[in-house]
Parts: structure tokens; C-alpha cells; sequence
């Protein structure tokens, strides 16, 4: 491919960047929501602070940990979804649960903590490489 059929691609891919971005990382949706569940598992907020309120004694006893992980039958994690317009990106479950859920402990439950940033920002930049070398260098 000449240089100049790669300059026009990638003027066009440019020209079109948040779309471009919004497709890549709806690519890897899975990977996003992926690194949000593993945060909530491990009883974390996107702003890296424990989940709170703890458990009640009871339920605590039941789960046999007293931080939250937001899991009981696995419902509210799998039906997490991941949507990007290419400049911000948004973490959610359209579980019927998540209203409660985000009552009781705040929407900081959704979104990449920064002890987690950089494998979200590996996994954003892989989509947008592998993007950019499919439409641009054929690759």
C-alpha cells in the first residue's frame, strides 16, 4: 500500500476519532466489565475504598466475609454491561437489583478504580491499535 492511500486512511480514521474509539472499546466490553466485577469481588468502589456499609452480623455470617462484594447468586454481575460514546464510558447493570444496590452503597460501585487504571488502559489501547491496523493498514 503506498503512503498516501495509508495517509488518507488515517486521516479518515482521525476525522472520526470518537466513533473510531467508541467501536473499539465496545469491542472489549466483556474485559471492561470483566475488571469491574474483579473490583467488586474484592470489595472495592471505583474510587478504591472498601465498599460500604459492611454487612449486617447476620448476612455476614452467611457470606463468611463482611465487606460487600455485591454477589449472591450472580444475577447483578452478569448482567453488567459496559457502553462508551468515545470520549467517557459508562459501567452498569440492568439487573433489577441495581437500583437497591445503588442506593444502599452509591454508584461508585461502577467504573475502573485507579488500582486497576492501567490494565484498563492496556485493554483500551490494544482495541485501539488492533482497530486502527484493520482499517487503516490492513493489517
Amino acid at each position: 500500500m503506498e503512503i498516501s492511500a495509508i495517509r488518507e486512511k488515517s486521516n479518515k480514521f482521525v476525522a472520526n476519532l470518537d466513533a473510531m474509539i467508541g467501536a473499539a472499546l465496545e469491542s472489549r466490553a466483556d474485559e471492561f466489565v470483566k475488571l469491574n466485577v474483579e473490583q467488586m469481588q474484592d470489595s472495592k468502589r471505583a474510587d478504591d475504598a472498601t465498599i460500604t456499609p459492611k454487612y449486617s452480623p447476620g448476612y455476614a455470617a452467611f457470606k463468611g466475609f463482611s465487606n460487600p462484594n455485591l454477589k449472591l447468586t450472580g444475577s447483578f454481575h452478569k448482567r453488567m454491561f459496559f457502553a462508551t460514546d468515545g470520549r467517557t464510558f459508562f459501567l452498569s447493570s440492568d439487573d433489577e437489583k441495581m437500583p437497591s444496590l445503588v442506593g444502599r452503597y452509591s454508584d461508585t460501585i461502577f467504573g475502573i478504580a485507579p488500582s486497576r487504571k492501567e490494565k484498563g488502559q492496556a485493554v483500551a489501547l490494544g482495541a485501539v491499535s488492533e482497530l486502527y491496523n484493520k482499517m487503516v493498514l490492513n493489517a
